[in-house]
């Protein structure tokens, strides 16, 4: 859920926990934002100290970030004697006496009569979990903050929600700048699971020593705001400590969030009693981080591996364009059974055949001949780049100036970037025959799908060698008729069929439906898994 600037009531003449706290903030804050690159005509602005409001009249000074830390190290610590991550993850699981609460059974069968929510959560999670459970570890915090993503936001790095936050742990822009996330045109560090993980858990330990160490309270904080928490305290007539979690007014939503995540950890102890599977996540760290100490288009890093260009994008969904930052961060992460073979790659490539780019926005007057004689460009590579038709051009719009000086006019053409652009809708049958030569990367391709959610679906590993005569279930994407979208039923409601990428929220707007509505009449929580295919009723029963 989004997170609300409204969290911090820092006292002056606070106790050493919180004089620590505040500390561990400031620091948090000193790393700062970086600005996205943007050429302009003229002098460079000089990068002026800005100022980070913290709600409650606190202002923190945050000078420019050094985005070089916003990408933490490396994690190379396995503690020996776990069979797997989630084995090792019950060892420190502190909140069990909790567990047993009526509101935290009541939240069970949400969780336990769907395999298909944790076959997908534990896909998703498996890349990052090692490290997120390592720092979680580190800091001595509870086990269960590390199923607060499944919560979130499904474990999903791009997860955009309506009050606009973003990422596994759903921060909204003020906050994400307040503990040091970058965010610009290339980078989103909210999107990036080690940035935004180190942010959330600094987020959590001030939040938890502002609320008394009470980590239920600092949960619902997370949630709603420690602003609201607050006045919940003021409302009962009480001092923060002398209430928990149980006995707080607070928003329906947010009293359902806590014992959600307590339902979550009491599966993740023990799965065998709720029937649920958890697939194995190896006790090792997957990746390997690699400073490659320039900007790469990330088409470039998936060919040197020989892997298809979604897994290299999937790994590092904190880039936000199809290159690493032409700046900082130009870290990429990469399996680490790779990362030799990608270093001697990096070791053996010219630089001069790295491409980098430089954003330029159209000022009024400007000429496609006078940008391109500027900035030591041509005419066509910038209509190739941009796929301008002619030469008119509008002011206020972006241009992409690529950079390499080993690069031919061919080569650049080859490294059209993936502009936003008008797609044509692709048909997608019931059920497609694999051919020979397919694979799931292939096949997304074709659809336009993810082949993750073809695996997921078709209950295939992500690199399953599939056989000619093989049939993939696409059900689930199957594009229909406006009236086949809406069938009506008995009662005469409507129907809408789940499409990729939709969200209830989504879906409430564009039908203009009340959310809690919508989700009453569909019996689903706020956070619930929705699926392409699915049939939501979207008028009254």
């Amino acid at each position: 859920m989004a997170l609300c600037m409204n969290t911090f009531n820092m006292k002056l003449n606070a106790g050493p926990r919180t004089r620590a706290a505040q500390l561990l903030l400031l620091c948090a804050i000193l790393i700062g934002c970086q600005t996205s690159t943007e050429l302009k005509p003229g002098p460079a602005q000089s990068n002026r100290t800005q100022q980070a409001e913290l709600t409650e009249g606190v202002r923190l000074e945050r000078p420019h970030a050094n985005t070089s830390a916003l990408v933490p190290r490396e994690t190379s610590e396995t503690p020996a004697g776990y069979s797997s991550l989630w084995e090792r993850m019950r060892a420190s699981l502190q909140l069990s006496p909790y567990y047993s609460h009526s509101a935290v059974l009541e939240q069970l069968p949400r969780y336990s009569e769907n395999q298909r929510y944790f076959d997908l959560i534990t896909e998703r999670a498996s890349p990052f979990l090692f490290w997120i459970v390592a720092e979680i570890e580190r800091r001595g915090l509870p086990m269960e903050l590390a199923l607060l993503p499944m919560v979130e936001s499904t474990f999903n790095p791009a997860a955009h929600s309506r009050q606009n936050a973003v990422g596994l742990w759903q921060f909204v822009a003020p906050t994400a700048r307040s503990f040091g996330l970058q965010q610009d045109w290339w980078f989103d560090g909210r999107r990036d699971p080690r940035a935004s993980t180190v942010a959330a858990l600094d987020y959590l330990e001030v939040l938890n020593d502002q609320f008394d160490g009470d980590w239920l309270i600092t949960l619902a904080a997370y949630n709603t705001g420690g602003g609201n928490v607050r006045r919940a305290f003021r409302r009962r007539g009480a001092e923060i400590g002398e209430l928990d979690f149980w006995e707080l007014p607070l928003a329906p939503e947010t009293r359902s969030h806590v014992p959600r995540v307590l339902a979550l950890a009491q599966i993740v102890l023990n799965p065998q009693d709720h029937g649920i599977e958890l697939a194995k996540i190896a006790n090792e760290e997957p990746l390997a981080l690699v400073d490659v100490g320039s900007q790469i288009d990330l088409a470039q890093v998936a060919a040197m591996l020989d892997v298809d260009l979604e897994t290299i994008r999937s790994l590092n969904p904190g880039y936000l364009q199809w290159a690493t930052h032409p700046e900082q961060p130009q870290i990429v992460a990469v399996p680490k059974q790779m990362k030799n073979q990608f270093q001697n790659s990096l070791a053996s490539l010219d630089r001069s055949r790295y491409v980098s780019w430089e954003h330029y926005r159209i000022r009024p007057g400007d000429t496609l001949g006078g940008i391109a004689s500027r900035l030591g460009t041509t005419v066509e590579t910038l209509r190739i780049i941009n796929q301008i038709r002619g030469s008119r051009i509008i002011a206020g719009r972006p241009l992409l100036i690529p950079r390499g000086s080993g690069l031919s006019e061919a080569d650049l053409a080859s490294l059209q970037p993936p502009l936003p652009e008008t797609r044509l809708a692709v048909a997608v049958p019931p059920r497609y025959v694999v051919r020979r030569g397919d694979n799931l990367w292939s096949i997304a391709r074709r659809f336009d799908l993810r082949s993750s959610d073809i695996a997921a679906y078709n209950q295939l590993d992500r690199d399953a060698l599939l056989q000619p005569g093989q049939e993939l279930d696409f059900g689930f994407m199957e594009t229909s008729t406006l009236a086949a979208d809406f069938p009506a039923n008995r009662s005469g409601s409507k129907i809408y069929r789940v499409r990729r990428g939709d969200t209830m929220a989504g879906i409430a707007e564009r039908y203009s439906a009340n959310l809690a509505d919508l989700l009453r009449w569909n019996d689903l929580g706020r956070n619930d898994l929705i699926f392409p295919g699915q049939q939501i009723q979207v008028v009254a029963p």
